[in-house]
Order: C-alpha cells, then structure tokens, then sequence
C-alpha cells in the first residue's frame, strides 16, 4: 500500500510540474515549508512579548531567575514544547527564555524554511539576555549554527536530536516520499534565490566542531526522525559528549528526566555517571 501511494506521489507531483507549473510550486512550498502548528496555554506567571522580526512578530517567552538558558525548538514545535522543562529548571535557580520560530506556536506566518529561521534567530538574539547555555532541538540546532550570532559565541551548547545536515535530511524525505525530484530542486533553487542564502551548504559539522564551550548532545537511540548514528557519527569527528537515551524518540525525549539532568552537569564537574543512561521514561 505504502508503494502504491508512493508511486502516485510520484506521478502526480510530476505531472502537475508539466502540466500546471505555478500550482506546482505552491503545492511544493505548501508541502515542504509550511510547518504543523501547535496550540499552546501559557499560565500567566510566563512573561510573554513579542520580538520584531524580518518576518513579523515573534513570540518571546522568559520564565524563572537565575542563570539564563535559551531553549530552541525544531521544526513544527514550538516554545510551549519546553514549558514542563522550564519549570523544573526554575526550581533549579535557573531563568529560561524561548520563542516561537515564523509559522510555528503563536508567531506569524504561514510558511517558513530553514534561511528565514536561521534569520529570524538573528534578529531575536540581539534582543535577549546573553545566554549560560543553549540548548536546540532538531531543525533548531542547524538554525542556531549557522547563524551569524553562533560565530561569536563561546558558552556552553546542548543538542538534542539534532539535525545536523538539513538539505541531506530534507533530499531524504523527499526520496522516500517518492516526491518529483525536479520539483524540489526547483522550490530548494527559490528559496535559495529569495533568501539569498544557499540552502544545500547550510550544514552544522564545520561550525560545531568551531565551538570552543562544551558541547553535549542528548539523542535516542530510537529515534525514527533523525537517526541517533548521525549524532553517533558527529562525536567521532569532534570533543562532544554524547547522551544516549532508549525508547523516548525524537520528541518525548524534550519531557525526560535525562535532559534535566544533562542541563544540570555543565555546572558539575564531570558527566560521568549520566553519559550511558538509558532513560525508558
């Protein structure tokens, strides 16, 4: 069945691009960067403000006192996706801010990519407390690293699943789904143009691998979004420690004890009762 819906995936996104090329743009751009959107229920105890940016208002959260952690959400998330981790690093002493990606929580915008995310970073990180330490999820880590604020920083960096090549992750998606190959070129070369910022060379290895904080990444070895063996890969190639967790996947991993606990060890002297824990939940 699966190769039945593929196979008319296909056909019909191809014929579309022959036959009806400006439909088959939209339905691409549709397809490929409008982002699900989450609803989220802030308690009034988060201070919310919006934050200007290129692309309209962002939404902008800051809950707690302490030492500042920004938390950056992944792609169809959301700043909401962090609240129960923002509570309990409250009761820590820490103070955390978040915010909500274009087209994502409670920010404006229909569509979004990875150029406009790396940008909108831009514009709300000159608006922010500096940072203890960032923390980013998925889309967002590619987001953070190549933005022209990571070229200067030199605290402290968690990743959680991070996807750490965003047009290889992108192309192979595109290749499962059985999406007309040409099509996405097409969209890819737009954005590329109308953001004028090349989408295929937007990879995180070389800027990463540049960070002089401590660098840790959290990754479920079950996760069926982002494969844990990229994240695997990446430490081999760089000083990273590498936090393996079992049966949370890509985003209940956000909810686990673990994290907390990872956040916790940079102001520890070592990692070395945590680095093998498998957290079931």
């Amino acid at each position: 069945m699966n190769t039945i819906i593929s196979n008319w995936i296909s056909v019909s996104t191809r014929t579309i691009n022959i036959l009806l090329p400006n439909l088959a743009f939209k339905i691409a751009k549709i397809a490929l960067f409008k982002p699900k959107r989450k609803p989220s229920y802030w308690p009034r105890l988060v201070t919310q403000f919006d934050t200007k940016t290129r692309y309209g208002a962002v939404k902008t959260y800051k809950y707690g006192e302490g030492k500042c952690i920004w938390l950056i959400h992944g792609w169809s998330g959301c700043a909401f996706d962090y609240w129960p981790l923002m509570q309990k690093l409250s009761e820590k002493g820490y103070s955390t801010i978040s915010f909500d990606f274009p087209a994502h929580g409670k920010s404006s915008g229909n569509q979004s990519s990875l150029p406009q995310m790396i940008k909108a970073f831009d514009d709300v990180s000159q608006n922010l407390f500096s940072p203890h330490i960032v923390v980013a999820h998925g889309l967002g880590a590619s987001a953070m690293a190549n933005s022209q604020w990571f070229e200067s920083y030199d605290k402290d960096l968690l990743l959680i699943s991070p996807i750490l090549d965003a047009f290889f992750f992108l192309q192979n998606i595109i290749f499962h789904s059985k999406f007309d190959d040409e099509l996405f070129k097409q969209t890819i070369n737009n954005i590329s143009r109308q953001e004028k910022m090349d989408f295929t060379a937007l990879g995180t290895i070389p800027q990463l691998r540049a960070c002089t904080g401590q660098l840790k990444i959290i990754h479920d070895t079950q996760d069926n979004i982002v494969p844990f063996s990229l994240s695997e890969a990446f430490t081999h190639l760089s000083v990273t420690t590498l936090v393996r967790t079992n049966k949370l996947g890509h985003n209940k991993i956000l909810h686990s004890k673990r994290l907390l606990h990872v956040i916790e060890s940079y102001d520890a002297s070592n990692l070395d009762n945590i680095v093998n824990w498998h957290d079931v939940g």
